[in-house]
């Protein structure tokens, strides 16, 4: 339990990349877009979706996370698996507090009004909506999914290196292309959109926390034979 505690310090070392800059970045994109609501006069309601910076951003942190600390960690003598766990709790503790820290701002820009302008920036539309449990527990599945999914991305160039970054962009490419030729050529895409429209933001919610253990599990098996 120390060395998994040990690596979460590790990474938590870094305050700048894991819990300043993601929240420099959003703050200043909510400055942008205050100023234009402002310069306007605008008053009516507005989703923004400037709060995707902040998921952007931990998408590629968890990119970068495995080989900014992966072969330093095991160097000082860690475990693979005691990394991979202190790494999934560094990851945990991130996505709860960035949680919390969402709901918070969205009722503080729900008090005054979308910051008097009537923006909506922390809220989205459906995914903001339910009880306060509901809304942290979204937003932390999804947090969590976006970490994992960077580090599932980093970890198979872990593994395999570079050919098999080229690999896994190739059978994505080919899946996409199938997928868009097969809607198109059979009509389907109406079919999808009424589908989309239909799942709640509870089974959406599921479905990403499924993926988020698939992407874990992979990660796992790939860095107990990675190359150091």
């Amino acid at each position: 339990m120390n060395r998994i505690v040990s690596v979460t310090k590790m990474y938590l070392r870094d305050k700048l990349s894991w819990i300043y800059m993601p929240w420099i970045i959003l703050l200043f994109n909510l400055i942008i877009h205050l100023t234009i609501r402002f310069s306007i006069g605008a008053k009516d309601g507005m989703y923004s979706g400037g709060i995707t910076s902040l998921y952007v951003y931990t998408l590629v942190i968890g990119i970068i996370a495995l080989p900014q600390t992966f072969v330093f960690a095991l160097g000082l003598g860690v475990r693979r698996k005691d990394y991979f766990a202190g790494t999934a709790m560094n990851f945990t503790l991130i996505s709860l507090g960035t949680s919390i820290l969402i709901l918070l701002f969205s009722l503080l820009e729900g008090w005054s009004g979308g910051w008097g302008v009537g923006l909506h920036f922390f809220r989205m539309p459906n995914w903001g909506d339910g009880t306060v449990i509901g809304q942290v527990t979204r937003n932390f599945v999804l947090m969590l999914h976006l970490f994992f999914l960077g580090f599932v991305i980093s970890s198979v160039q872990r593994r395999y290196g570079w050919f098999g970054m080229i690999v896994l962009s190739g059978v994505v490419f080919a899946g996409v292309s199938i997928l868009v030729f097969s809607l198109s050529y059979y009509q389907w895409w109406g079919a999808l959109f009424q589908w989309i429209a239909g799942i709640t933001v509870s089974e959406w919610t599921g479905w990403l926390f499924a993926l988020m253990v698939v992407y874990a599990l992979a990660s796992y098996t790939m860095l107990r034979k990675a190359a150091v």
